[in-house]
């Protein structure tokens, strides 16, 4: 019988709580890391441990081979991830990060048992939509001008070469995962969901992103926010916010019964 392999590299743990009440693990979109992700914790209280997650073929894993497929990037992470969750747990994923975190609190769910606290969708087609204009497949020239138009090419990589070459082939990679992924079995997590767009995605379109609600046994919430696909970068404080009411909703109301009897 082989054995699942636990490999902590998946995990960046931004700041370790005293005590943890839950932990959020934050799926990056695809050719970036979780450093997207570093300004969560002082937005969080204390208690929450905010933990990115590093993807085989970049940074500290640049070694290891790309994985261009959601549900093995998914399986891969599973056993690494269950000595994690013996606290509460949520899941953010934004783009391709929602995929794999759908993908995970589903598979989690049927083989073990295991439901996130929240799972936050942010950019991303419900798991069964095609994508009407997948760019993997453009050459070099065209796909770069389909990423500068995204918005999601940083100048400084646009502006150095070296950076370049080494980033092109892993965004690659990840818009092939995201155009091959098809959820065929429907699955649905046990826990609520919460799912983020922007008012301006021309990839993204809020009609598709609404159609996660059909991927929850429990509640379903759609926020539309002002912005392209990237609008978890200009909005970053509010969807913060709005996640702690959602992880917290007794917090939240002893807060505002505290300032009403100020």
């Amino acid at each position: 019988m082989q054995h699942a392999v636990i490999n902590q590299s998946w995990f960046r743990p931004f700041k370790k709580p005293s005590a943890t009440r839950l932990r959020l693990f934050c799926f990056p979109y695809g050719g970036s890391g979780p450093a997207v992700f570093r300004n969560w914790p002082g937005h969080m209280p204390q208690e929450v441990e905010v933990i990115g997650i590093l993807y085989p073929g970049r940074e500290a894993r640049i070694s290891e081979p790309l994985i261009p497929n959601i549900k093995q990037m998914s399986q891969s992470l599973m056993a690494s991830i269950l000595p994690r969750l013996d606290k509460p747990f949520a899941f953010f994923g934004h783009s391709m990060g929602a995929l794999i975190a759908y993908e995970l609190a589903s598979q989690l769910g049927a083989e073990h048992g295991q439901a996130p606290e929240h799972l936050f969708v942010s950019g991303a087609y419900a798991p069964h939509v095609s994508d009407p204009d997948p760019i993997h497949q453009l050459p070099e020239r065209q796909f770069l001008a389909a990423l500068v138009e995204l918005n999601g090419m940083p100048q400084e990589v646009l502006e150095n070469k070296e950076l370049l070459e080494y980033a092109l082939p892993v965004i690659r990679s990840d818009f092939f995962a995201c155009a091959d992924y098809r959820n065929q079995q429907g699955l649905q997590v046990r826990c609520p969901i919460t799912a983020y767009c922007g008012d301006q995605d021309t990839r993204v379109p809020v009609a598709d992103v609404e159609q996660w609600r059909q991927y929850t046994q429990a509640d379903f919430d759609l926020r539309v926010l002002p912005g392209d696909h990237f609008f978890l970068h200009s909005h970053e404080q509010r969807m913060l916010a709005e996640i702690q009411q959602k992880l917290f909703p007794r917090d939240a109301v002893l807060r505002s019964a505290n300032a009403d009897s100020r």
